[in-house]
């Protein structure tokens, strides 16, 4: 009895022991708005003992006796600290972080805040851009950040990625002004950004000046666009699906006459060509009424073949969490996007011939705590995109091809269902809709696979605030081309002659015969390579009282290796070293420099050094300027200054090197023998080294009316000199090519920046803003042949300024009569109604000699961005003005002349002795080379000073309250987006184009698209 007592008594010590050793603490956790749900709550002595909030923002956490304070944190929310004093349960309110003022920009290695940066640096966050339903994530950046300029030139499912710059253009190598992009860690190329699922990013950051870039050295000339991806958070595993159904069409649809408005036309042309007119009146009236579809058949090409929309969805699934030991984030994508092709496809061989896109793309981030000390870090993604479209052909340029098809060529189909074809046409192919139907596919397959491992490793045990920071990353592509498709067989066609309904067979060059051959596979390697890349960077972070310091010495190396052609491998090797200091975040000081070089340049001329400075004033940090500046809680000046390069080389890799060529053979002998011939090929340029950029840039950051008004604003100066450039300054007597020489010198000055103004007025929050890029080069020295007039050169206009004739309206009859009057020798007689051009030499002769500037560079000088957003409790809606000004488009071929083009409302408009005075279009002629065409004879008269101003994404949606929401779902959202929904443009005047085609082509791009977007996404 006495032993069971004494049991007994030792269980009750250890319950009220154990009692004694844990409490519990509750609470509710709220914002401004109201409760808060999955806000991490921790044992501040003990981080692995945590817990969240629920829906109603209520939690519990059991604590052990000692334990008195926890740590209140949630991603967007300043972090909290919290002491119990034995109290609970709790109510803790949590506040949003001043984002306008600590808000992280990623910088080259590393993050710095707005309040302390120095640079010039523009960012966005990617929960702005994610519900944007286009493919690739640079279309969603134009008018979002400034310095940011990009053209969309193609609306082609998978391949309608916006071409982007960085401040506009500086280099005369084309290639040479793409900026360098990275994306966590891994260099990237226009491509493989185009395929990366916006889905998986966190931000996205353009650095644009020498404080920024001068890190990245010999890649750092033409700016730096960094991504920087998703990775895992404290706390339970999230998961978050979301689904997008979008219906897409043409940003417009072009207009052509119909048969009898062409017959017209053409009818007119051969009376001015003295030709015996085509079409009788009784042609004409058969057109007119329509009562032969087959003998006079009217054939809208462009709706013949293409749907008014297709479809386009996206779907996503991410999971994410973790606890001290792991965190993680794991996603997986699919994107589907078609073509407006109809479907031709038969019973027979169900083959898609229709334009597509597929992608398929998983990521799974992952970092690790080891120990206290020791992070690690594991990145593995994957892409996968088919990109499809009929085989061999452009089908845009096909319907606008007035040579192939006529709207009166043939009927869509015989009265039979047999293919009909292009009888009056010299090549005299079977109707479109027969070749997409049974010509096969081209598809294109791409495998991208990205790995990346990394460590951290404190060594504050050496001192406070050191760190060691390894990265190892290796990126490859594969991509080849499947094609199925009858290469060289065209489908059996034939003629209806509604006469005698008798059919006849196509027997020209373009015949079928009476059968449809089988297909063929033909398969090729289109890119085989791999990149690896090692950075190892010693990190220190250290405040002294009110002294801050940061430094970085990183050594970089990597290698590129072009595995399909079997290349020489690339190798760019180096070191870089930053420093910054900031006293109180008043007086601020920035210092990069990068020492690196690349193997495409001789030993002697591998490695350069460059350096850039930055510096940064807070006035209203100072008490001078405290009454001055009451209403501002950040008035930053800032200025950098530095040099930056540029390794990309045009031609041979090897530039510096003396390379021979192997020639055609040759016969000798008296019985003829063939003879390899080895000739002499440029001559190798020793010498030859990067290019480099001197950058210029001041700043201005201001937050004013407590952040309600913040305001960016840049003026740069970018001095390019040592330009590879071609020397034809040299004489072609020399008798033998010369290597590019580093003589190209440009100059590139601008300004941009962002201004916004957010408030609340109740439950109503609204901002809106206003970005904006300017950015002008001048070309101060080329290496250019002297020309024969100073009108004729290049040097001192802009890269890729257009030249041309001066027109000055039509040729009169009188002037043609008058032998003072300029005109060219052509073969064909100038008629009244030809172009009339300005004889710049007066020497009597419309020739080359008469070219001048004219117009601007098709890349626009100014872009423009108007941001509107506007929530109400859960409802929202965030709309984007953009447009482009200040450049100048024209169009040749069968984009706009007469008897190449279909023909188009604006050929109603062409010259006639009775129009001669309202006229906006010169006669029309059946003769492609007469000073009509642009394509020989481009002028001023065909270019159009250009803008555009587009309605680029809208998003109306609303986030369900957690309450509201059935199945345990934590989150819940529904919403209607679009893209390029409305589009004012001038070009449409006289092109029926979208305002982004590329000037100087035939204009035949798949055309740009506009989505409207319905989406879907649930957390639970």
């Amino acid at each position: 009895m006495k032993k069971l007592a004494i049991v007994t008594l030792l269980l009750l010590f250890c319950i009220l022991k154990g009692f004694a050793q844990t409490h519990t603490v509750t609470g509710v956790i709220q914002d401004s708005t109201g409760p808060v749900s999955d806000v991490n709550i921790f044992d501040k002595a003990d981080l692995k003992n945590m817990t969240y909030s629920n829906g109603e923002g209520v939690f519990k956490l059991k604590l052990i006796a000692g334990h008195d304070t926890i740590l209140v944190s949630k991603i967007g929310y300043d972090k909290l600290v919290v002491p119990l004093n034995g109290n609970s349960p709790l109510k803790i309110t949590i506040h949003q972080e001043n984002s306008l003022l600590n808000d992280v920009v990623v910088v080259g290695f590393g993050k710095k805040n707005r309040i302390t940066n120095t640079g010039a640096v523009a960012t966005i966050s990617a929960k702005d851009i994610r519900r944007i339903p286009t493919s690739s994530v640079q279309n969603t950046l134009a008018g979002r950040l400034p310095g940011f300029f990009s053209q969309q030139r193609s609306g082609q499912p998978g391949k309608d990625a916006s071409d982007y710059f960085i401040r506009g253009v500086s280099s005369l190598n084309a290639a040479g002004n793409q900026p360098l992009i990275i994306v966590d860690d891994i260099e990237y190329t226009y491509d493989q950004l185009a395929q990366i699922n916006v889905n998986e990013i966190e931000s996205i950051s353009i650095l644009k000046d020498a404080s920024t870039t001068a890190i990245y050295g010999i890649k750092g000339a033409n700016g730096v666009l960094i991504v920087t991806t998703r990775r895992g958070e404290l706390g339970r595993p999230k998961f978050n699906l979301s689904k997008q159904n979008s219906i897409q069409s043409p940003v417009l649809t072009p207009k052509f006459l119909n048969a009898y408005q062409t017959a017209l036309l053409v009818n007119e042309a051969e009376k001015n060509d003295g030709l015996t007119q085509q079409f009788s009146q009784a042609d004409l009236n058969a057109f007119n009424t329509g009562d032969d579809p087959y003998g006079h058949p009217d054939i809208n090409w462009y709706k013949a073949i293409m749907k008014p929309y297709s479809l386009q969805s996206n779907e996503n699934l991410n999971i994410s969490g973790g606890n001290q030991s792991v965190k993680y984030f794991v996603t997986g994508g699919l994107f589907s996007q078609n073509g407006t092709v109809r479907d031709f496809s038969t019973n027979m061989d169900n083959v898609n011939t229709n334009y597509f896109y597929r992608r398929y793309n998983v990521r799974s981030n992952l970092d690790i705590q080891v120990t206290n000390n020791f992070k690690l870090r594991l990145d593995l993604t994957a892409r996968f995109g088919d990109i499809n479209q009929p085989y061999n052909q452009n089908v845009i340029s096909d319907i606008f091809d007035f040579t192939k098809y006529h709207p009166y060529s043939a009927p869509f189909l015989n009265p039979n269902g047999t293919y009909a074809y292009a009888y009056d046409t010299q090549n005299q192919l079977p109707t479109l809709n027969a070749i997409i139907a049974t010509g096969g596919y081209s598809r294109q397959r791409r495998t991208d696979y990205n790995s990346l491992i990394g460590f951290d490793e404190n060594l504050s045990s050496i001192t406070k605030g050191l760190s060691l920071t390894g990265r190892l990353s290796y990126a490859g592509i594969d991509q080849n081309t499947l094609n199925l498709a009858r290469p060289y067989d065209f489908p059996p066609s034939y003629h209806f002659d509604p006469t005698d309904s008798t059919y006849s067979l196509n027997t020209g060059t373009s015949s079928g015969g009476y059968t449809l051959p089988g297909y063929r596979t033909i398969g090729n390697t289109d890119i085989k390579d791999q990149r690896v890349n090692t950075q190892i960077y010693l990190n220190y972070n250290r405040d002294f009282g009110n002294h801050h310091f940061n430094s970085l010495l990183l050594w970089n190396q990597e290698n590129y290796q072009d595995i399909k052609d079997a290349a020489a491998p690339q190798k760019f090797k180096g070191f870089s070293f930053k420093v910054g200091y900031n006293y109180k975040e008043t007086y601020l000081l920035d210092f990069n420099v990068g020492y690196n070089g690349s193997d495409r340049f001789n030993a002697s001329k591998r490695y350069g050094l460059f350096p850039a400075i930055g510096l940064g004033w807070n006035l209203t940090n100072e008490r001078i300027f405290k009454n001055i500046l009451s209403g501002f809680s950040l008035f930053k000046l800032r200025g950098s200054y530095g040099v930056v390069g540029s390794d990309v080389a045009p031609g041979n890799q090897y530039l510096y090197q003396q390379v021979y060529v192997q020639g055609y053979g040759y016969s000798f002998g008296q019985s003829p023998q063939d003879g390899g011939t080895i000739y002499e090929g440029a001559l190798g340029n020793p010498n030859v080294t990067w290019e480099k950029k001197r950058s210029l840039d001041i700043g201005l950051d201001i937050n004013a009316l407590h952040n309600k008004i913040t305001v960016t604003a840049d003026y740069f100066r970018d001095y390019r000199f040592n330009q590879l450039v071609s020397n034809n300054s040299i004489s072609e007597l020399l008798g033998v090519g010369v290597s590019p020489s580093n003589v190209g010198i440009t100059v590139n000055r601008g300004f941009d920046g962002k201004a916004a103004y957010a408030d609340r007025i109740g439950h109503v929050n609204y901002s809106v803003g206003i970005v904006w890029s300017y950015a002008k080069n001048k070309i101060l020295y080329e290496a250019e042949a002297a020309p024969r007039y100073p009108w004729l050169a290049v040097t001192g206009h802009s890269i890729g300024q257009p030249f041309g004739y001066v027109s000055e309206g039509f040729y009169t009859q009188a002037d043609l009569d008058n032998p003072a009057v300029a005109k060219p020798n052509t073969a064909i007689p100038i008629q009244a109604g030809d172009l009339k051009y300005k004889d710049l030499n007066g020497d009597g002769v419309i020739d080359q000699n008469d070219e001048r500037a004219i117009g601007k560079p098709n890349l626009p000088a100014t872009t423009f961005g108007v941001p509107l957003n506007i929530s109400y409790k859960g409802f929202y809606a965030n709309i984007l003005f953009q447009g482009a000004f200040d450049y100048s488009l024209a169009l040749t071929g069968t984009a706009i002349e007469p008897f190449q083009s279909q023909f188009q409302p604006i050929h109603e408009k062409r010259w006639t002795p009775e129009t001669a005075s309202t006229a906006e279009f010169p006669r029309l002629t059946t003769n492609p080379t007469t000073v009509n065409s642009p394509a020989v004879y481009m002028s001023d008269f065909w270019l159009i000073n250009a803008y555009y101003i587009r309605l680029k994404t809208v998003e109306i949606g609303y986030q369900f309250p957690e309450k509201f929401l059935p199945f345990k779902l934590s989150s819940g959202r529904i919403y209607l987006s679009s893209y390029n929904l409305l589009t004012w443009s001038n070009v449409s005047k006289k092109y029926q184009q979208d305002p982004e085609v590329t000037s100087n082509t035939a204009g035949d791009a798949y055309l740009n698209q506009k989505v409207v977007n319905l989406g879907l996404e649930i957390g639970f």
